[in-house]
């Protein structure tokens, strides 16, 4: 079966990224949302599509499809099975309404085809300008699946997921940019599969907490006309520094895929040979979650303490292409309960070979970042 997947995979990268199918007339731009909510985020895609709706105005110029797969609803539901549908937000009446445009058969969200199926029915028949993308679910970056009990690689379904690798590949056009409103995918091996796919995006190198995103005030920063994410992922941080305790958590960095390349090289020269647990003690390097797993680093903490005479070039070559990043004063860890201080962010995370990890190492060696800056690997 995976074998009838990955060829299957093949056929329709063969179209992946690909933006030219469509002659106007068009909408300035159609958002797809996209919850795969069916684990124990159910409940969440009525609560998004409620904020969505609330959000809508009559003066956005283009379109806004939710497709949403729950868990079951229960008897007293008009979706008592957990169907996967799909909703158009519009304005209708003169007011903003939300309306059911169709129902699917039970399906795994997290199937790759099943992720691309989805999308170009959309994009055919809500042709656009341009596309953003936002993706609710449980994720875990570019982590190989069945990495981590939970959560998962970037979209969870009843125990299903989908690598990042397979996700590039699965869209059907490059998107002006992909919001994940999921844990740990701010990673530099993430941002770097996306370079062919996608211009800009938002996501967070920790955990994201529910609820997660602002969506009762984000497509009106979506519908401009060059689309403010950095009031999306400002709107993101500020709700969770006003809180309190553990539930002050929250980091997020808004990235320019296209200029990526500057650190790219330059990492590529700096980690050359380094077997980065042998060159320093990575117990001192600024690490995020999940639980006490070492799999995600900063990045420029890395880098940094490697070469702290070059500090100038890394910043530059970090802040070249981060147009915004912040971060609370730590970050909760739902993997053992913890909160932990966050003394240095650079805004993206970096995954340090470790011999401890041999299965992580020769899954590493497959993502296009591995692949340009080839690092020394155990």
């Amino acid at each position: 079966m995976m074998r009838i997947i990955g060829i299957l995979l093949l056929f329709l990268g063969l179209w992946g990224c690909s933006d030219d199918k469509h002659t106007p007339p068009m909408a300035d731009r159609t958002v797809i949302v996209y919850l795969g909510v069916d684990n124990n985020f159910s409940g969440e895609d009525d609560e998004k599509i409620a904020g969505l709706t609330e959000g809508w105005k009559e003066s956005f110029t283009g379109h806004l499809l939710v497709y949403a797969d729950p868990r079951p609803k229960g008897s007293n539901s008009d979706n008592p099975q957990g169907e996967p549908y799909l909703t158009e937000i519009l304005w209708e009446n003169g007011k903003a309404v939300a309306r059911e445009v169709k129902r699917y058969e039970e399906s795994n969200s997290a199937d790759p085809v099943i992720f691309r199926r989805v999308l170009s029915e959309i994009v055919d028949e809500y042709p656009a300008q341009s596309y953003g993308l936002v993706v609710l679910s449980h994720a875990s970056g570019w982590l190989p699946v069945n990495t981590l009990a939970r959560p998962r690689s970037v979209i969870s379904d009843k125990g299903e997921e989908m690598e990042v690798r397979d996700f590039v590949t699965a869209l059907p056009v490059k998107m002006s940019f992909v919001i994940f409103d999921a844990c740990l995918m701010g990673g530099v091996e993430v941002a770097y599969e996306f370079k062919e796919c996608a211009d800009y995006l938002v996501f967070s190198p920790a955990e994201v907490l529910v609820p997660g995103f602002v969506y009762k005030t984000m497509m009106g920063h979506l519908m401009k006309e060059k689309p403010d994410l950095t009031a999306v992922a400002r709107e993101f941080y500020e709700y969770y520094d006003k809180l309190s305790g553990a539930w002050r958590s929250a980091t997020v960095t808004v990235l320019d895929v296209s200029k990526m390349e500057a650190l790219a090289n330059l990492a590529k020269e700096l980690l050359a040979g380094v077997d980065g647990e042998k060159h320093l003690d990575i117990g001192h390097i600024q690490r995020y979650g999940y639980g006490w797993n070492n799999l995600y680093f900063d990045l420029g903490d890395y880098l940094e303490t490697l070469y702290p005479q070059r500090i100038g070039e890394i910043e530059a070559a970090l802040n070249a292409c981060i147009v915004y990043k912040a971060h609370t004063p730590g970050y909760y860890s739902a993997g053992n309960g913890s909160y932990s201080a966050i003394d240095f962010y650079s805004g993206l995370t970096v995954y340090i070979p470790q011999e401890a990890y041999p299965y992580m190492n020769n899954e590493y060696k497959k993502m296009k970042w591995t692949q340009q800056v080839n690092p020394y690997i155990p």
